[in-house]
């Protein structure tokens, strides 16, 4: 989420001053801007449920709503990591309370989208106006050239033998049109994640079409080159 003197930056599509962010994390109860020991004492304590109580919002939320700089929060909705396990299990779990079928992600948790929005409800007027809708893809080709996009590990962004192409996709939603009531707001982004999940499925058809012709025009230029130079 972004703060509203982010849009003052940039005048009839022109830049004229550049506000640097200052990027939050929020997750395990905690507003963090690097790993500390004691979100990490948070991490082991807690499950994946957690969810702040309605007494401590705005005291974790304090200084960033009232901060003079561009604060942005950063929210993980989907808490787990994408593993086929964690898929199929929850794939089975979204068959027996009817949740809607996602092809590619896994079902988001409500908790900490909530207790944000909850903060924003609270304290107004509040300096946030924007919602960046984040969508990352990784994707590599496989040494017999097929597309991969199973997620790397840490290791693997930093040792992988091929290159890992990152595809972001964006989409801007003012918060103002964020509903309040839980119900509502888990409805909303139960409305996002299902959105999310066919823009996925569109982007790796289009990468997996436009990888696989490249390598097939760059097969036929080899086999080309080859050839004329064994006429010569």
């Amino acid at each position: 989420m972004s703060v509203s003197a982010d849009a003052d930056s940039i005048v009839n599509g022109r830049t004229s001053v550049l506000n640097q962010p200052i990027v939050n994390f929020f997750s395990w109860f905690l507003v963090w801007r690097v790993p500390t020991f004691k979100m990490l004492l948070h991490l082991l304590k807690t499950d994946e449920n957690w969810e702040l109580d309605e007494k401590s919002i705005l005291f974790v939320f304090a200084r960033l709503l009232k901060s003079k700089f561009s604060e942005w929060i950063v929210v993980f909705p989907e808490v787990n990591i994408w593993t086929p396990e964690n898929f199929q299990l929850q794939r089975q779990i979204g068959e027996k309370y009817y949740l809607p079928k996602l092809d590619q992600l896994l079902y988001p948790r409500f908790s900490a989208f909530y207790n944000v929005v909850t903060a924003l409800q609270r304290y107004k007027p509040h300096p946030y106006s924007n919602l960046y809708d984040i969508t990352i893809l990784y994707t590599r080709e496989t040494a017999n050239g097929e597309v991969s996009y199973t997620p790397p590990t840490l290791l693997e962004v930093f040792s992988s033998p091929t290159p890992i192409k990152i595809l972001v996709y964006v989409k801007i939603r003012s918060i103002a049109r964020i509903p309040q009531k839980r119900k509502k707001l888990e409805r909303y982004l139960e409305h996002l994640w299902k959105h999310k999940d066919k823009i996925i499925t569109q982007i790796r058809s289009e990468n997996t079409q436009y990888t696989t012709a490249r390598n097939l025009d760059d097969s036929f230029t080899s086999s080309l080159v080859a050839n004329t130079s064994r006429t010569q």
